[in-house]
C-alpha cells in the first residue's frame, strides 16, 4: 500500500473552490484498498509553499503534480535531496501551449513558452510522466520523446460515479433555484477567455428563446452534477483543451454534449447518437444542435462508458505504476 501526495498550481479561491479534478481525484484514490493514504496539496506560489511540499513528502512514498511549467519544475528542484519517487502529469497547455495564439499581451505569451519550456525539463527530470490524452504527445519534441519514452503513461482523467448521479432536470433546477425551464450548461471554471463564452452565447441566441445559457463558474465539486443535471445539454466552444472533463461529466449523466472540434472531444463523442462535433459558425452550429435534439435519447453513456468514465476504474492503471515504483 503507497501513500501518496497530490500537488497542483490550482489552489482554492476564498470561497474555498478548488479544482474539481484534483478534489474527484484524491477522493477516488482514497476510496481505493491499495492506497494507505492520499493527501492534496495545492501550491500557493510563494518560497514558503515550496518549503511546505518539501516538508510534507517526506510522509508520503510518491509526490504526483499535476499541471506542468515553472511551478512543476520548481518543486522538482525543492525535492532534491527527498528520496521519494516523482510523477507528473500535464493536462494541456502545459505541454501544447496552444494559449500563446490567443495571449492578448506579449508578458503573458512569454509565461505561456516559459512555461511549456519547464514542462518539457520536467519530461526529463520526473521519474513518471502522465498525459490526460494521447494526442498530447504530438507537442513532445520528438529526441526528448525518444529518450524518455520508458516514462511515459496515459492517465485519462475521470468522472467519481458516486457524486455524478443522475437527476431529473425539474429537481436538479429546484435544489440550484432557478426558473424552470430549457438551460444549456456552459461550463467556465477559470473565466478565461479561451473558453470562448461569446460563441457559446451566439449559439444558443439563434436557437430561438426556448433555451437559456447557464454558465458554470466557480462552484464547488459537488455543485457541479446539480448544474449539469439541470441542463438539457453541455455546449463546449473552446479555443482549446487538452481533455475537457465536462465531457465526460456530461456522459456519466446521461447528457447530449455539442463541442466544437478541439482537444479530443471528437474522440470522446465518437460513435454517440446524441452527442455532436459542431460548427465554431453560430448558425451552422443552432442548426445542427436543434435537428439532433428532435431525436430521442438512445446512447445511455452512463452505462455503457463506465469503464472509461469512471475513476475508480480508471484509477487502477495508475495505481499499478505506484506499485511498481
Amino acid at each position: 500500500m503507497k501513500k501518496i501526495l497530490l500537488v497542483s498550481n490550482v489552489k482554492p479561491n476564498k470561497d474555498g473552490v478548488g479544482n474539481p479534478i484534483m478534489v474527484r481525484m484524491k477522493s477516488a484514490l482514497g476510496g481505493n484498498p491499495r492506497i494507505e493514504k492520499v493527501e492534496f496539496l495545492p501550491f500557493r506560489n510563494s518560497i514558503f509553499s515550496l518549503f511546505e511540499i518539501r516538508k510534507k513528502a517526506r510522509n508520503f512514498d510518491i509526490v504526483h503534480v499535476h499541471f506542468g511549467g515553472m511551478y512543476a519544475l520548481a518543486i522538482w528542484l525543492f525535492l532534491i535531496g527527498v528520496k521519494k519517487r516523482k510523477f507528473i502529469t500535464f493536462h494541456g497547455t502545459d505541454i501544447h501551449a496552444k494559449a500563446i495564439k490567443t495571449a492578448r499581451t506579449a508578458k503573458l505569451k512569454l509565461k505561456i513558452k516559459l512555461n511549456q519550456r519547464a514542462s518539457f525539463w520536467c519530461i526529463k527530470l520526473y521519474n513518471k510522466c502522465g498525459m490526460v490524452s494521447k494526442e498530447m504527445m504530438q507537442y513532445v519534441p520528438d529526441k526528448l520523446k525518444l529518450k524518455c519514452q520508458k516514462k511515459f503513461f496515459l492517465q485519462p482523467l475521470g468522472v467519481d460515479y458516486d457524486l455524478f448521479v443522475p437527476l431529473s432536470t425539474l429537481e436538479a433546477q429546484k435544489k440550484l433555484g432557478l426558473e424552470q425551464g430549457h438551460y444549456v450548461l456552459f461550463s467556465d471554471v477559470q473565466n478565461t477567455p479561451i473558453k470562448r463564452r461569446d460563441i457559446a452565447k451566439a449559439i444558443v441566441a439563434k436557437m430561438g428563446g426556448k433555451y437559456k445559457l447557464l454558465i458554470m463558474c466557480g462552484v464547488k465539486a459537488d455543485i457541479v452534477p446539480l448544474y449539469i443535471n439541470a441542463a438539457d445539454f453541455v455546449l463546449l466552444t473552446s479555443d482549446e483543451e487538452g481533455s475537457p472533463n465536462i465531457i465526460r461529466e456530461a456522459l456519466a449523466l446521461n447528457k447530449r454534449v455539442y463541442s466544437v472540434d478541439v482537444g479530443d472531444a471528437a474522440k470522446q463523442l465518437k460513435g454517440l447518437e446524441n452527442s455532436l462535433i459542431v460548427s465554431r459558425n453560430s448558425l451552422d452550429a443552432a442548426k445542427a444542435i436543434l435537428n439532433n435534439l428532435d431525436s430521442a435519447y438512445c446512447d445511455n453513456t452512463r452505462t455503457k462508458q463506465e469503464q472509461v468514465l469512471d475513476f475508480k476504474c480508471i484509477n487502477e492503471n495508475v495505481i499499478d505504476l505506484y506499485e511498481n515504483s
